[in-house]
Parts: C-alpha cells; structure tokens; sequence
C-alpha cells in the first residue's frame, strides 16, 4: 500500500477503519463498503447522499420524477429572477449615484 500524504484527510469506515482517499466518488465507495462487506442498512450508517434518503434509491415512478423536476426548476427560476432584481437595483443605484 502506498503512503497517503498528510494533507489529504481520509474517509475512514466506522466499523474497520478501513481508509478511502477523498475524491469525487469516494463516498459512494464508502458507503458501497459498509452496504457489502458490512451489511449495515442505509439508515444506520450517516447518510450524504441526497439518493440516501429515499428508501429504494432513485424515485422510479414518472409522474413522482416529473413533480420533483417541476419543483426543482421553480425553485431554481424564483432564485435567478431575485438575482437579476438585485443586479438591476444595484445598476439603477449605481446609475443615480454618478448623476448626482
């Protein structure tokens, strides 16, 4: 096994504290080890996942799917349309201030 450097900080298994470095795909790796060598549940290891807390995983159901989608995409227009009222407000601010 090769030396790990300091710097990086390891994801370690509760039960054998077994060492993953962290990349982007590491958690899974984690919690991929805990499901099979393990066999511990979702529920009682911590859960980083937002696919974790649903209990069968990825939502399968169409109708279910299309209304998170819609939530999602609301919630994510109301946050760009707040953000261009503020940048318009700053410029209109900004505007005002070098007429005076």
């Amino acid at each position: 096994m090769t030396p790990v450097p300091t710097t990086t900080q390891l994801l370690l298994c509760p039960v054998c504290s077994r060492a993953f470095k962290p990349n982007k795909n590491q958690n899974c790796n984690l919690r991929r080890h805990l499901k099979n060598i393990h066999n511990m549940l979702p529920t009682m290891r911590p859960r980083k996942c937002k696919w974790d807390s649903i209990p069968d995983g990825r939502i399968k159901d169409g109708k279910v799917r299309k209304n998170r989608t819609r939530k999602s995409n609301r919630l994510w227009a109301r946050k760009v349309r707040l953000r261009r009222k503020v940048e318009e407000a700053a410029l209109v601010l900004c505007m005002l201030s070098q007429a005076v």
